[in-house]
C-alpha cells in the first residue's frame, strides 16, 4: 500500500493522462496485478460501512471501535500494468544467511530495490550454524545435528517471515510492482528427498544446476575473487569479469559466498565443473569476479545485483 504524498497530487495513467482523485485515495499493489488507485472503506463490527472522508469522521470511528475492523480497498483506476516478462527475467540471489540481523536487512532492502526476483538461502562449508537455525526457526529444531548447533530464541532471529516483510517494505519504497520471492526452492529436484525443510547445500546446488541446465534455462554465476581469464592452467576455471558475463546472459542467478569466503573444497568443486565449459558462452555454470577487493557477503550481493540492473534493467 502506498499513500499519496501530497493532498492535491494527480497521478497519471499509462497514457500520461491525469486521474482526478480525492484526498483519501491510496495506491495499492499486490505484486501480481499492477498498481491501482483505490479508496479505503472501513467495515465496522456491526456490518456498517463507512468511507475515510475526513479527520472528524476518523476520530469518531476511533472512539467507536472496540475490536477488530475490516478494511476494504475499492479499486478506482489502474495506474501501472504488471510486466510479467520483466519479472520473470529478474536475477536470483543464492547466498548463505548472515548472522547479524542488521546486515541481512540491509542486503534484503538494497537487493530488492535493485531488482532481485528471488532470494534463496543456501548452506556452504563456512556458513554459521546459528544463522541457519535463526532463519529456519522452529523448522530447524529437528536438524540441529545437521548444522552443528542448538537453537536458542533471540531478538536477532531473522526468519523467512521477517525477510518477506522487509522485501515488501523495500518494494513499496522503491515503487517496484513485484515482490521478491524468499524461498528455499531453486527450481531443481532435491538430491535427497529426506532434506525436507533444510536448506540446499552449495555442492548440491552447483552439481544439480550443471546437470539440470535444460530445465533451469538460467545461468548460475558463482561469485569468486579476482579475474583469471588469461593463462588458466589445466583443471582451473576461467573467472570472468562480471559485466562480461552479464552482457552474454540475460537470465542469471548469483551464488555469493559466506562470511569467510569459499572453502578449499568448494573452490575445487567450482574449478572441476566450470573448467569443462571454459570459453563456452552457453555454459550453465560460470565463475565471475566482482573486482580486486575482498568484499563482505552483503556488499557482494548488492554489487552483483546492481551490475545486473545497469546492464539489463531498462
Amino acid at each position: 500500500m502506498r499513500l499519496l504524498k501530497k493532498k492535491r497530487q494527480k497521478p497519471q495513467d499509462d497514457n500520461n493522462n491525469d486521474v482526478t482523485v480525492d484526498r483519501d485515495c491510496i495506491r495499492i499493489f499486490n505484486g501480481r496485478d499492477g498498481e491501482w488507485l483505490a479508496k479505503v472503506h472501513v467495515l465496522e463490527q456491526n456490518g456498517d460501512e463507512s468511507t475515510s472522508d475526513g479527520n472528524k469522521n476518523k476520530r469518531k470511528r476511533r472512539q467507536s471501535r472496540q475490536g477488530d475492523i475490516t478494511l476494504v480497498a475499492e479499486c478506482i483506476h489502474q495506474l501501472r500494468i504488471q510486466d510479467i516478462d520483466k519479472d520473470a527475467a529478474r536475477p536470483w540471489l543464492l547466498l548463505a544467511p548472515l548472522k547479524k540481523q542488521s546486515r541481512m536487512k540491509l542486503l534484503m532492502e538494497k537487493c530488492t530495490e535493485l531488482g532481485t526476483g528471488r532470494i534463496i538461502p543456501v548452506v556452504s562449508d563456512r556458513t554459521e550454524g546459528s544463522a541457519v537455525l535463526s532463519l529456519l526457526g522452529s523448522a530447524a529444531l529437528e536438524t540441529d545435528q545437521v548444522y552443528g548447533t542448538k537453537r536458542s530464541s533471540s531478538d536477532n532471529d531473522m526468519s523467512f517471515e521477517k525477510l518477506e516483510l522487509q522485501a515488501i517494505e523495500a518494494s513499496e519504497q522503491c515503487e517496484r510492482l513485484s515482490i521478491p520471492c524468499i524461498s528455499k526452492d531453486v527450481g531443481l529436484p532435491l538430491p535427497d528427498e529426506g532434506l525436507g525443510s533444510a536448506l540446499w547445500k552449495v555442492q548440491d546446488v552447483v552439481e544439480q544446476w550443471a546437470g539440470g541446465w535444460e530445465e533451469q534455462k538460467r545461468v548460475l554465476l558463482i561469485c569468486r575473487e579476482r579475474c583469471s581469464e588469461e593463462n588458466v592452467s589445466d583443471g582451473k576455471a576461467i573467472v570472468l569479469p562480471l559485466l562480461h558475463a552479464l552482457h552474454s546472459n540475460n537470465q542469471v542467478a548469483f551464488l555469493v559466498g559466506p562470511e569467510g569466503g569459499w572453502s578449499v573444497e568448494e573452490e575445487a568443486l567450482f574449478d572441476g565443473i566450470c573448467s569443462k565449459y571454459n570459453r563456452d558462452d552457453d555454459a550453465p555454470v560460470k565463475c565471475v569476479s566482482l573486482g580486486t577487493s575482498v568484499l563482505r557477503a552483503e556488499t557482494a550481493s548488492i554489487l552483483a545485483t546492481g551490475a545486473w540492473a545497469l546492464v539489463h534493467d531498462e
